[in-house]
């Protein structure tokens, strides 16, 4: 559980430049298939869809309060593209990060 905890923080730390999952199981000490497994088990989400959640939250957060444009924030959580970010994004909320500009 904790070696989860630490794997979520270490996630929500570097949205813009996440560990890939190798290097995220070494650095917390469980095999990729575990952390993979036990990850979904206790937070209900795969770690990806996880870290996806965390940025486009995040995302969200910087466009609507921070008064970030759209390109700043998903450049701040790791995505180069700004389509697929903005297709992630309508996917999670419902509505494009323009609406939030509105």
């Amino acid at each position: 559980r904790e070696k989860l905890q630490l794997a979520k923080e270490i996630l929500s730390k570097n949205l813009d430049r996440p560990p890939s999952l190798s290097e995220l199981s070494k650095e917390i000490g469980l095999n990729t298939f575990k952390l993979k497994k036990k990850f979904k088990e206790l937070f209900g989400v795969p770690v990806f869809k996880y870290l996806q959640n965390e940025r486009l939250t995040k995302a969200h957060d910087l466009i609507r309060n921070q008064n970030a444009t759209i390109q700043e924030a998903a450049w701040q959580v790791g995505y180069d593209s700004l389509g697929s970010f903005s297709n992630a994004f309508s996917k999670k909320f419902g509505f494009r990060p323009s609406a939030i500009k509105g």
